[in-house]
């Protein structure tokens, strides 16, 4: 490598550098993202991924992605609190949000980045990489198919106005950090909804400082911990406790 720059090998991919407009590429063209985590002294080339076999994958079966390596595992600073997942491969550290942890690695994801298959260690050979690609998009359905469930049974909950149970099913949906499908985008939708019916029942139970006020919110605190609300439930304790 001379400096940032991945040393040319002729027949290689093209590897690219992760983007929003990548990412669009490849749903538009229904591909996979193969992503390369190579070692802190790898050459950067593609650990062997090299040839006319490997080139005709990419652009029509994949787009092919290259991430620097960082020692970097530091947690990312956020604002807000949030249960929200977002997008790994476009975040600040893809290399710390995909936990990778040997060199070099081979992520298979969709175009949203959603990790389906991971190879450690070993070049993986052509015909190899096209089954897994060619499978992307019916892993795709089938988290969808499972999301959809969850969100169902959140709708069902809120419809009853039981925002512990829709919490749960929200929860359940966002814990794989899956993100960019259908179901999930709904889910997020309904998420936000919930938190912002939640703002306002704090708002009028902080101004009530009863002791059953109290001990709603004490209640909403469990629910909604690790929330953007969580700070807010919070503050209306602590000032019901002033008075």
């Amino acid at each position: 490598m001379i400096g940032n720059k991945p040393v040319a090998v002729a027949d290689a991919p093209d590897w690219k550098t992760p983007s929003s407009d990548i990412l669009e590429a490849a749903a538009n063209g229904k591909q996979a993202l193969f992503i390369y985590f190579p070692g802190e002294a790898e050459d950067g080339s593609g650990d062997g991924i090299a040839g006319a076999e490997y080139k005709n994958l990419d652009g029509k079966y994949a787009q092919f992605i290259r991430i620097p390596y960082t020692a970097d595992r530091e947690p990312s600073p956020s604002g807000v609190d949030s249960l929200v997942p977002t997008s790994k491969v476009l975040s600040d550290n893809p290399t710390r949000d995909y936990g990778v942890k040997t060199y070099p690695t081979f992520i298979v994801a969709d175009s949203y980045g959603n990790e389906y298959v991971r190879l450690n260690g070993k070049k993986p050979a052509a015909s190899e990489l096209q089954a897994y690609f060619e499978k992307v998009s019916s892993k795709m359905e089938d988290s969808n198919k499972k999301l959809q469930k969850g969100l169902d049974e959140a709708k069902k909950s809120w419809e009853s106005k039981d925002s512990v149970k829709a919490m749960k099913a929200i929860r359940s949906n966002f814990k794989d950090g899956l993100v960019g499908l259908d179901a999930q985008n709904e889910t997020v939708r309904l998420y936000h909804d919930v938190v912002e019916a939640a703002r306002a029942e704090i708002s009028a139970l902080a101004g009530e400082g009863s002791a059953d006020s109290v001990k709603k919110l004490k209640a909403m605190k469990a629910t909604f911990k690790g929330t953007e609300v969580e700070s807010t439930i919070n503050e209306a304790l602590k000032a019901s406790a002033e008075k």
